[in-house]
């Protein structure tokens, strides 16, 4: 029998490329830094500098990236196996790639000792940041082969199923709204940004901000409906865009603790491999699993109500003995 992989694990496992890189970048600035300038060539426009940064902001800064992409990682890969496996693989080339655009600027800035401004970035560089990338990517991929996960890395899968004694031929609805205040104040912030007679930046960013704004407020506040025609979601602004799933494309549905990092890698309208998420917060979730084995997680209050009613209207829409999905889904 295999061993599971537990939740250190994962975490050290993502964790550790973050540290390797980490040590580099260090390293490599102590050994450089009589032959740095300061301050250091930073952003390139092609192959010519456009933008420095001193070496003590510079040293804080990538420091800080590292650091920080891989508190993220470790957070987001330690709760669901799917999502672990995807993380990892993601981590590793994330690292690859920026760990490897750090090194550059590092190289190319050394014996600039007069002027950054002198320095240039050679076109093979960038190229060899995308490779290194690709390369610990797959490495990623091959090392999460070998692991045997859980189906809940924090060991608290915490799903709840249940039916609602229905009687033959009764029938039942279930509607509950939910909302998320960050996002609708950012999406405002945005939005007055964006149409602010005198906004501070060009109208070529005016114009996407306050449209991704406006996204922003609408699905800060959605609806959530559960009845004979399925599940719907929409947003509780307008009409459209929303999602419905009938219960012809259900297998069964469950009430489940969600978290927004660990599950679905953030908050909003999130995809990952075998699952769809509409999270406005942690906490329980509606999840819906359909008839190809992907969920749909929607994070809304009563949740458990809303499952058991689901797994009460599911099996109605199981054609009679002799009777084929499609001749049933054609009666009138």
């Amino acid at each position: 029998m295999q061993q599971m992989t537990g939740r250190g694990t994962m975490a050290a496992l993502t964790a550790l490329p973050f540290a390797v890189a980490l040590a580099v970048e260090l390293v490599l600035l102590a050994v450089l830094r009589d032959r740095l300038p300061d301050p250091l060539a930073t952003h390139f426009a092609g192959t010519v500098p456009d933008g420095f940064t001193g070496r003590t902001g510079f040293a804080v800064l990538s420091a800080g990236l590292t650091v920080g992409m891989g508190a993220l990682f470790v957070l987001a890969g330690t709760r669901r196996a799917t999502f672990a496996r995807w993380s990892v693989v993601t981590a590793y080339a994330t690292v690859g790639l920026v760990g490897s655009a750090l090194v550059s600027v590092l190289l190319v800035n050394a014996d600039a000792t007069d002027a950054a401004a002198d320095v240039r970035m050679p076109v093979w560089h960038p190229i060899a940041a995308l490779l290194v990338g690709m390369v610990l990517g797959l490495v990623g991929w091959l090392v999460t082969r070998r692991l045997t996960l859980p189906d809940s890395l924090s060991g608290q899968d915490g799903a709840y199923t249940g039916r609602l004694d229905l009687a033959e031929g009764e029938v039942a609805g279930w509607t509950r709204t939910v909302s998320s205040r960050p996002p609708a104040l950012l999406g405002l912030a945005l939005t007055v940004l964006g149409c602010a007679p005198a906004v501070p930046v060009g109208r070529q960013v005016a114009v996407p901000l306050a449209v991704l704004g406006l996204l922003m407020v609408t699905f800060s506040r959605v609806t959530v409906t559960v009845g004979p025609r399925g599940l719907g979601v929409s947003s509780a602004v307008l009409p459209r865009p929303r999602m419905r799933v009938p219960l012809a494309d259900m297998s069964e549905a469950s009430s489940r603790s969600i978290s927004p990092l660990g599950d679905f890698g953030g908050w909003g309208w999130r995809i990952r491999p075998g699952a769809t998420g509409i999270i406005l917060r942690s906490g329980e979730a509606l999840v819906v699993k359909r008839a190809n084995g992907r969920e749909i997680a929607v994070t809304v209050d009563d949740s458990a109500t809303a499952a058991a009613l689901l797994n009460s209207l599911i099996p109605r829409t199981v054609p009679p003995a002799g009777t084929t999905p499609t001749d049933a889904s054609t009666r009138p």
